[in-house]
């Protein structure tokens, strides 16, 4: 049964940034934390798709939360910390973009 949620929580993880991928130009950094938190995260977290939703933090907040969860064991490399961040930022964070409605000019420009 552990096997299935781990799965489950995989599939999770690879769903819930599908727009968050438009927003990044599929970001090689992204990309990395994408695969890190997958990896790493999900051993823990079956739910992390509902965890995304739910905690809109900013980056300095959830760099934290990274670290506080390699102080609880999360096997984050030094050199894969920065990609964790920027994945759970572009899907989650207060940083994030808003959604545009269709017809509305691009405010980035």
């Amino acid at each position: 049964m552990g096997k299935r949620i781990a799965l489950v929580a995989i599939a999770l993880v690879m769903l819930v940034p599908i727009a968050a991928q438009a927003q990044s130009g599929d970001d090689p950094q992204i990309e990395k934390g994408r695969a890190v938190v997958a990896q790493v995260c999900t051993t823990c977290h079956t739910t992390l798709g509902r965890m995304l939703q739910v905690h809109k933090q900013t980056r300095e907040q959830w760099r934290d939360l990274v670290f506080f969860m390699i102080s609880r064991g999360a096997q984050v490399m030094p050199d894969e910390i920065d990609a964790v961040t920027a994945f759970l930022v572009a899907n989650s964070g207060r940083e994030r973009p808003a959604a545009r409605s269709p017809g509305q000019p691009d405010a980035r420009k």
